[in-house]
């Protein structure tokens, strides 16, 4: 069952108690992104090297060895340690989300509420600017239960956007980087064996972290996008019919299911990096700004029925 919630989400977003539920989170997200910044670093060095290689054979053997060896350092360890940080990560966002909109914990899908302590302790750790996290969601004093939908509407519609975006430009790195290596294998008359040896193996790192990336990123949005479409139309069937109260708990349950999507989604992928969010932040809050104008346009359409 949904709880009534005291204040409107749009006060409620800025007290203390979900500003430091929210630090807690972007400084376990920013760990996470470090990690996985830390393994793109050592996969670029060796793919970088295989360029090297090319021009020193010498170095081929050792670069050859680090980059098989990175690779099953990834597979086997590396990626389960940025896992477990964004899966942290995902958990305090829920708990941000759940008590904001007054859902229930899904602890069959989310596992143990985080703790107080913990909660505590990641929120010190913040060192990002503490005026950065009020009014969270951008939207509208909006009756129950279109405030809690339009604000899972926000996550579903920027997150797959984004993500898609990322997906993308991951994609074309790792195309156009198998793309220079057969350049450089005709070019340099290399053999299958040599290309594979010299430019392929030091760099599998990077190339088993970018499909891991796109294939995530892309299976992520296309879950949003579905479970966005389902809101819209559930929202728009609701003001169109006059916004019975009676459907209200079934739209809340809807929420809840909505959340849970965005939920596994956020357990099995991290966030694009910040640097690429901040560069397209501004052309995409125009875009949502101006669909949170067409549900409150519902609204003013369509009284509710007495």
């Amino acid at each position: 069952m949904s709880r009534p919630l005291p204040t409107p989400i749009v006060e409620r977003q800025n007290d203390e108690e979900m500003l430091t539920i929210l630090r807690a989170g972007e400084s376990s997200h920013a760990r996470a992104q470090k990690l996985a910044a830390l393994h793109v670093l050592v996969s670029v060095v060796l793919a970088a090297g295989a360029v090297l290689a090319v021009l020193v054979p010498a170095l081929q053997p050792t670069l050859t060895a680090g980059g098989f060896l990175w690779a099953l350092v990834y597979a086997a360890a590396a990626g389960a340690w940025t896992e477990n940080e964004f899966r942290r990560a995902a958990r305090l966002q829920e708990l941000f989300d759940t008590r904001l909109y007054g859902l229930p914990w899904n602890e069959m899908l989310a596992g143990d509420v985080p703790s107080a302590d913990e909660t505590s302790r990641l929120a010190r750790r913040y060192k990002g600017s503490a005026e950065s996290l009020r009014d969270y969601y951008e939207v509208r004093d909006l009756p129950r239960p279109f405030d809690v939908l339009s604000c899972i509407l926000q996550n579903l519609g920027w997150g797959a956007r984004v993500r898609r975006r990322y997906a993308n430009t991951v994609q074309a790195c790792v195309v156009l980087w198998i793309a220079a290596g057969v350049v450089v294998g005709v070019t340099n008359r290399m053999t299958l064996a040599e290309l594979l040896m010299n430019w392929f193996v030091p760099s599998l790192g990077l190339l088993l972290f970018g499909v891991d990336i796109y294939r995530g990123q892309r299976d992520t949005a296309a879950v949003r996008e579905h479970t966005r479409q389902v809101l819209l139309r559930a929202m728009r069937e609701h003001a169109r019919s006059g916004m019975p109260a009676e459907r209200v708990p079934e739209l809340m349950t809807l929420a809840r299911q909505a959340q849970d999507a965005l939920l596994r989604t956020r357990l099995t992928q991290a966030r694009v990096p910040s640097s690429f969010f901040r560069r397209f932040r501004e052309r995409d809050r125009d875009d949502f700004a101006a669909a949170m104008d067409e549900v409150g346009g519902w609204l003013t359409a369509v009284g509710p029925q007495t």
